[in-house]
């Protein structure tokens, strides 16, 4: 019996990046899965924060630095595809595409 395994089929263009497109052998070709991530996921504070739940207010420990960001290090864009597709092609794009600019609209708020 043949192992099947998700492969790197290539890469599209969206917005100004590159985004790599696998495919699943056991997804349907009709799907389209894609993990979103900040465009700069380093200007993220990760530590401890208290949040009082009746105000909604939140407050740092004494001495912390909170990273400046930017709208542009907030972005919402795609880091990965699965799909069930096995090549890039026109039907692929014009598939695709259509999908992404609406999910990065969501994600961003726009």
């Amino acid at each position: 019996m043949e192992k099947k395994e998700i492969k790197l089929i290539g890469s599209i263009d969206f917005k100004d990046i590159k985004v790599n497109v696998y495919n699943d052998p056991y997804t349907d070709k009709d799907s389209i899965n894609c993990a979103w991530q900040m465009r700069n996921p380093d200007t993220c504070y990760q530590g401890i924060m208290y949040m009082n739940n009746e105000t909604g207010k939140v407050s740092y420990p004494d001495n912390v630095v909170i990273p400046e960001q930017t709208d542009k290090d907030r972005e919402m864009l795609p880091k990965f595809i699965v799909t069930g597709y096995e090549i890039i092609d026109t039907n692929f794009i014009s598939f695709l595409l259509p999908k992404l600019e609406e999910g990065y609209k969501i994600r961003n708020g726009l």
